[in-house]
């Protein structure tokens, strides 16, 4: 098991105590991030990446039955956007 640091340990509380609820409706919400990423401007990149991230995101984007490149740009907008932080 991957220890957690004190942030990642007061979410995990946070959601076992049930203080975190659902949007719902996950394939409507998928289908909605899709659309978003597929209509914006986009330039192709090439990068190095540890081939375990890339497994790890392949399973998790069949998981969730979306491309994983899909994950890897919402991680990278979300990161742009600040609406995620980076412990760098």
């Amino acid at each position: 098991m991957i220890p957690l640091d004190e942030y990642e340990n007061e979410l995990l509380e946070s959601v076992e105590n049930g203080e975190w609820v659902s949007k719902g409706n996950v394939d409507e919400r998928i289908k909605a991030l899709q659309s978003y990423i597929k209509n914006q401007n986009k330039k192709a990149i090439s990068i190095r990446v540890n081939e375990n991230d890339i497994y790890e995101l392949k399973k998790k984007a069949l998981e969730n039955s979306i491309p994983y490149q899909n994950i890897i740009q919402m991680l990278i907008h979300q990161f742009a956007t600040n609406k995620i932080k980076l412990s760098v």
